[in-house]
């Protein structure tokens, strides 16, 4: 048998480059999968959050997690927010663009750092239209055939940040002289949540409740959705809140009470300004 060392040297050439197609073949594959990885990974960081407004405030809407305070983020709060569809992204800067224009710049930088406008908002096993941290508002944009008109999406927006600013101001609200209106010997429920799973968390203004000093059945769960609801009717024009005032002493000593405190927060709001968008809003309704 005759043997041939070019013949053999030759083979393993053919291997050795074989080889080096096959490995070089494997790595561009390697290299497209990690690729394709990050950039769906990249794809989806970018779902996660779309900025809707920049100033002056952030406004943004999101499915992650995080835009929840880490605090909340237990078996007994579990918070879940949903990403918005697009053709809601539009609608979301006009109702919260229009809502934070009512506000000086400089309350708003300090005290809110984000708004957060989302398709389902959920926490502590409740559905709910909006909620706030200690810098943030949550806002629930639903359909309007489910009552989530633009005009209610910005109440709850005004609702949710008068919260926050009760917390961070506090000590401009005169507390006392708060629960001296309400009824003697009453105390508030103490949670909001525990009021919408006993079913206390009617918002109609009803003659026995206005007598008493109180907008709606919500507003006997906690000093602030008692506020909230004369705040987001303050902001949002609503006529029937000073007619109110007018025929019920106590709903009109909490409305004083209201204007006090977001005047030590901005000389600017006065009575004035605050019937002055009343005013803006039926011009805007008339045309002229």
């Amino acid at each position: 048998m005759t043997f041939s060392l070019d013949s053999e040297w030759s083979g393993l050439r053919g291997f050795a480059s074989l080889r080096q197609t096959f490995l070089f073949v494997t790595f561009q594959r390697l290299t497209a999968i990690l690729a394709t990885g990050w950039l769906l990974a990249g794809m989806r960081a970018e779902a996660e959050e779309i900025v809707i407004l920049e100033e002056p405030v952030r406004v943004v809407t999101s499915s992650s997690a995080e835009i929840f305070p880490e605090v909340w983020l237990k078996p007994s709060i579990a918070p879940e927010g949903a990403v918005l569809p697009e053709d809601q992204i539009e609608r979301a800067r006009s109702i919260l663009g229009r809502g934070l224009a009512k506000y000086p710049r400089e309350l708003l930088t300090g005290n809110l750092k984000a708004v957060y406008a989302l398709a389902q908002l959920r926490y502590r096993g409740v559905v709910t239209s909006g909620t706030n941290s200690r810098t943030a508002v949550y806002v629930k944009l639903g359909t309007e055939k489910a009552g989530f008109t633009d005009r209610h999406i910005e109440g709850v927006f005004h609702a949710e940040f008068s919260s926050i600013l009760l917390r961070n101001q506090g000590r401009f609200l005169d507390r006392a002289a708060w629960e001296k209106v309400n009824p003697p010997g009453f105390k508030y429920l103490g949670d909001g949540v525990e009021a919408v799973k006993q079913g206390k968390a009617g918002l109609r203004s009803e003659e026995g409740l206005l007598e008493q000093g109180f907008l709606s059945e919500y507003g006997r769960s906690t000093l602030e959705n008692d506020l909230n609801g004369i705040v987001a009717r303050l902001f949002m024009s609503d006529a029937s809140l000073w007619a109110m005032a007018e025929r019920y002493p106590k709903i009109g000593t909490k409305l004083g009470l209201t204007l006090a405190f977001y005047q030590k927060l901005d000389p600017s709001f006065t009575e004035t300004f605050f019937r002055g968008l009343m005013k803006a809003e039926e011009r805007g309704k008339t045309g002229r």
